[in-house]
């Protein structure tokens, strides 16, 4: 069954620009493991494993979620953490992507084991970390990653993705893009 989630991306100019910064992650120790490239992204709504039959289903929420919403202005703000996982934070027009994770949420919720809760926090994962994350990589990638902070984009898509996880890391495969507004 495909494992499968909601998420904007970003645009690769600015994956480009993070991602050898990202990748010297490592450098912070054995149990840091920065995500690639491909795995830039802001999550909106993740569904688990489906059966593929609900794709068609999923391409429906997907569509009528975003036919109402404006593109939006992002910005990158400063590094935040988890326990276990550093971000990005996300600044700018947030309200119109919490109403289209909201939207997502109810949607799908008789397919999800259980319906997303927590409130909705924009975030772009930089690392997983198998240790409790300590102030030393907290202040190494804070500043690493403030000549990143401000940099903007228009969202304007919402893609439905499929992530395979592999030894080497999740393989991510767009299944469908939905343009703001329904636009082509």
């Amino acid at each position: 069954m495909p494992r499968l989630f909601f998420a904007v991306d970003l645009p690769d100019e600015i994956k480009d620009a993070m991602a050898p910064v990202v990748s010297s992650l490592r450098d912070l120790g054995r149990d840091v493991r920065p995500v690639g490239r491909h795995g830039f992204h802001l999550t909106l709504l993740f569904l688990g494993e489906q059966p593929g039959s609900a794709i068609a289903d999923f391409v429906e929420f997907g569509s009528s979620a975003v036919a109402p919403a404006r593109p939006c202005q992002l910005a990158l703000g400063p590094p935040g953490f988890f326990p276990h996982v550093s971000f990005l934070t996300l600044k700018g027009e947030i309200e119109t992507l919490a109403v289209i994770s909201t939207v997502l949420n109810d949607s799908c919720t008789d397919y999800l084991e259980q319906p997303e809760t927590r409130p909705f926090k924009p975030h772009v994962t930089l690392a997983r970390h198998k240790s409790k994350i300590d102030p030393r990589q907290k202040d190494r990638i804070v500043e690493l990653f403030a000549p990143f902070e401000g940099r903007s984009w228009t969202a304007d898509e919402l893609v439905l993705l499929e992530s395979e996880l592999t030894p080497k890391g999740a393989i991510y495969t767009a299944l469908e893009r939905f343009k703001f507004g329904g636009a082509g």
